[in-house]
């Protein structure tokens, strides 16, 4: 069961009703565009453009809840289970992912779980993808909260306590990284003769080098798109977006969660590319950023407990757990 509520999540929303899931949608929703490049060579003449395709989405705020036992999605499957399997499983890995293995392993004999999460959702209604906003699990006798918080430039999840629960740094994606076209607005595409923006850094190296992930996260796209060739897009809880492009050979499956420095795939010279290469690009919120900045994040144990905006922040997300409903089902 959802109920569409007030846009404004950081505002006081009205009292919600007991239920398995209750739904913040952000009024008819922020619209935002994610442009997909399309292949764009023509048979003979002159090269084209490549052509953008713009896809737009809606994007609420869900607040779930209630007692169970198991894996994260084990607990999902009884305490959302209107929603849909795919998206469930986004959630789960998102929990797997942000909670620390002492509360995953309590969850298995049973616990209250409190979730308030914002999602992107397609026209046609299925999800592309979520960022876990807050969550709380009162399992062992413990309670442990955590709360997503974007401190500087560092986006991350911290405790109640203000204290930073995301401290490993990005990996490269290659073993050995040569950089042979960096991140830049003004690159001279060199198969399309065209200025056009070079939105990710292309490393050398040979036919079937091993990709790994730079960071851990769950596969939201793995198959063929327009001038990427292969491509793997990898969703991170942080609410980054990271893309491997122009591979020769895929090893993973969308919806699989992955560690940092797990292969997901072999270099190779799909889509539009001249040779045997990497393409690597970062993304926030859909719209790329510098990878360099994000591989540049140090390992941290920061503290922001006395930080004013996170103190308020903290206050507005805390609010939407303590309205998340708490039902009992039978499993």
């Amino acid at each position: 069961m959802s109920r569409r509520t007030n846009p404004a999540w950081r505002r006081d929303p009205p009292s919600l009703a007991i239920a398995v899931i209750a739904a913040l949608v952000l009024g008819l929703g922020s619209v935002a565009a994610f442009a997909e490049p399309q292949q764009g060579l023509p048979a003979e003449g002159p090269p084209v453009l490549a052509a953008v395709r713009a896809t737009p989405a809606t994007i609420d705020t869900l607040l779930i809840g209630g007692f169970a036992r198991g894996t994260f999605r084990e607990a999902l499957n009884v305490v959302a289970s209107d929603l849909s399997e795919a998206e469930r499983e986004m959630v789960g890995r998102h929990l797997d992912r942000i909670f620390v293995p002492t509360v995953q392993l309590a969850m298995q004999s049973g616990g209250r779980l409190k979730v308030a999460y914002e999602r992107v959702r397609r026209p046609d209604g299925s999800t592309r993808s979520i960022q876990v906003l807050a969550a709380q699990a009162a399992v062992g006798g413990g309670l442990h909260t955590l709360f997503f918080y974007e401190h500087g430039e560092k986006p991350g999840y911290y405790d109640d306590l203000g204290q930073s629960l995301d401290p490993r740094a990005w990996a490269g994606p290659l073993a050995v990284m040569h950089v042979t076209s960096g991140f830049r607005m003004d690159r001279m595409h060199p198969i399309l003769r065209r200025v056009l923006p070079h939105t990710g850094i292309d490393y050398a190296a040979a036919y079937g080098t091993p990709v790994r992930a730079t960071a851990d996260g769950s596969v939201s796209f793995a198959s063929v798109r327009g001038g990427y060739g292969n491509l793997v897009e990898v969703q991170h809880p942080n609410g980054y977006a990271t893309r491997y492009a122009h591979l020769s050979r895929i090893d993973v499956r969308p919806y699989q969660p992955v560690r940092q420095g797990d292969v997901i795939g072999y270099v190779g010279a799909t889509g539009l590319a001249t040779g045997p290469h990497l393409h690597y690009e970062v993304r926030r919120k859909g719209q790329p950023v510098d990878p360099a900045l994000a591989m540049a994040y140090e390992q941290t144990t920061e503290s922001v407990g006395y930080d004013l905006a996170w103190r308020n922040e903290r206050r507005a997300l805390a609010r939407l757990i303590a309205r998340t409903p708490t039902v009992i089902r039978r499993q």
